[in-house]
């Protein structure tokens, strides 16, 4: 059990967790009190959220709520908490939450979602400039590994196999890297655009028959979002379409003046205004292919508006975990030197 677990103190870092993780082989840690109870978890997702977020203690990203199962509790119920939750490690603690052992699943006994993902990953990168003159957008790395196959680890971390990229621009190398996704553990099915087609646009290229909602993302995005958690929102909602948005702050250059009648009531110098923007994450129901032109440009926003006007039911899923659109140089180089800072 001591292999799982860790002793809080005000002074554990982040350094010190991965130390830990790395030397003992595990990648979930139980956070323990003096007297050996259970207080939090530290999960990769955990870590993840930390690093992009400049969290280096502890005591500012540990999971304060984590699953668990109380001493006593039979294999199903501990199977079906696990179930629930998406968890692969549940602690298990008595009446008095001191920690008793740590149950431990395979990676294999994960349940496989048969929905499909579909990358976007055919965009010419024009605003990183010379960074994505050799290679694409979502190839470019972020410590040792490229932009794509983290966005697959995270997906493959919630049962998800099944992938489909939409390809263009230098899409060989995407091909040479990843093949048919055998050695990352997944199904990888290309769809090649002739011409840029638009975010949804690209998914009328796609020939199947889907009866499960499909994820659709943007081959260019680091999030901690749970999956599981999104997938589990749009089929309870029942809708066509769910549409990721993520809170956006900025600063006005100016001072606002707030008037009625020509009277100044207010002043607000350089004010900060929130907006939601959308995040570049979608989940559509497979209707939504009657909606898709073959082979013409459409981007996501014209097709929401289309089944927005047609009183088609959208539904909003707000982003709470971490998310960055690695679009711009400064996004990526600043992402790439956190993943440089931890070695990751």
């Amino acid at each position: 059990m001591k292999k799982y677990t860790i002793s809080y103190h005000d002074g554990l870092s982040l350094r010190d967790v991965l130390s830990i993780m790395e030397i003992r082989h595990v990648n979930y840690l139980a956070l323990l009190d003096p007297k050996g109870c259970l207080m939090g978890s530290i999960s990769e997702a955990d870590i993840r959220k930390a690093i992009l977020t400049n969290k280096t203690m502890v005591k500012d990203f540990f999971n304060p709520y984590p699953v668990k199962a109380v001493q006593g509790a039979d294999l199903k119920q501990m199977q079906l908490i696990l179930k629930q939750n998406y968890s692969s490690h549940l602690p298990i603690v008595d009446s008095n939450m001191k920690l008793m052992e740590v149950k431990r699943i395979e990676h294999g006994q994960v349940l496989k979602k048969k929905n499909p993902v579909v990358l976007m990953v055919g965009g010419l990168g024009k605003r990183l400039g010379e960074l994505t003159r050799e290679l694409p957008k979502p190839m470019l790395p972020l410590g040792h590994k490229p932009i794509l196959q983290l966005i697959i680890e995270s997906f493959v971390g919630y049962g998800f196999r099944d992938f489909y990229f939409c390809v263009n621009y230098k899409s060989e190398s995407i091909r040479e890297y990843f093949g048919d996704g055998e050695s990352f553990g997944v199904n990888i099915t290309y769809i090649e655009e002739s011409k840029p087609l638009g975010t949804a646009g690209a998914l009328g290229l796609i020939d199947e028959n889907w009866n499960e909602p499909f994820i659709v993302m943007n081959g260019d995005l680091i999030t901690t979002l749970n999956f599981e958690s999104l997938l589990h929102f749009h089929l309870e909602r029942g809708g066509m379409a769910t549409m990721c948005i993520h809170e956006y702050n900025y600063q006005l250059p100016f001072g606002v003046v707030n008037t009625r009648n020509a009277k100044i009531l207010s002043l607000e110098e350089k004010p900060r205004q929130k907006c939601y923007v959308n995040a570049g994450i979608y989940v559509l129901d497979p209707k939504v292919f009657a909606y898709l032109p073959h082979n013409e440009y459409l981007d996501m926003t014209t097709l929401f508006e289309r089944m927005i006007q047609e009183d088609q039911a959208v539904f909003s899923y707000y982003i709470n975990e971490f998310w960055m659109d690695i679009g711009q140089v400064k996004d990526y180089e600043a992402t790439r030197e956190i993943f440089s800072l931890y070695n990751l």
